[in-house]
């Protein structure tokens, strides 16, 4: 777990990813891990609500930043498709600060 916080840091990201990373290891497979990891996130800013509108019952796309992109591709690196990002109109593009405010709350 330690290698997983010093890489958060490396990255300039919140410590609590490396909690996710560590969540995602057991499964067999790296695309399944980060396929995990994705999860996870969004479930976490689902639940603090970000880029979530009051009264909108459908949940937004995260395009999240590059260096969540690099940190999870870096722990789990086989097999990586580098899709294009999505640009219709529930797109919330999540920011590193939006990632520590995460934290905070």
């Amino acid at each position: 777990m330690d290698e997983y916080v010093d890489l958060c840091s490396s990255f300039g990201l919140p410590m609590w990813m490396a909690s996710l990373i560590h969540a995602a290891k057991r499964l067999r497979s790296d695309p399944a891990r980060r396929k995990k990891v994705y999860r996870l996130l969004q479930r976490k800013l689902m639940f603090h609500r970000v880029g979530v509108s009051e009264g909108n019952p459908r949940q937004p796309t995260y395009v999240y930043p590059e260096e969540v992109k690099m940190l999870i591709r870096s722990v789990f690196p086989l097999d990586v498709c580098d899709y294009p990002d999505p640009c219709h109109d529930q797109v919330v593009y999540v920011t590193a600060e939006d990632l520590y405010k995460v934290d905070t709350n």
